[in-house]
């Protein structure tokens, strides 16, 4: 069985989310239009309240 993704504090991370190097987390999904758009966010809340927006 797969591991689930984590960030650096333990946290299991959804299907599009990544953290940076950096410590910032973006949110990578596909428009209507089949292109490619990126969403960034220094906090996992902060980024979760944006994708929620869309």
């Amino acid at each position: 069985m797969p591991e689930k993704r984590k960030d650096s504090k333990g946290r299991v991370l959804k299907d599009g989310e990544s953290q940076r190097a950096n410590g910032t987390y973006d949110y990578r999904y596909t428009d209507i239009h089949k292109k490619r758009r990126c969403i960034y966010a220094k906090s996992l809340t902060e980024l979760r309240e944006k994708e929620d927006e869309l």
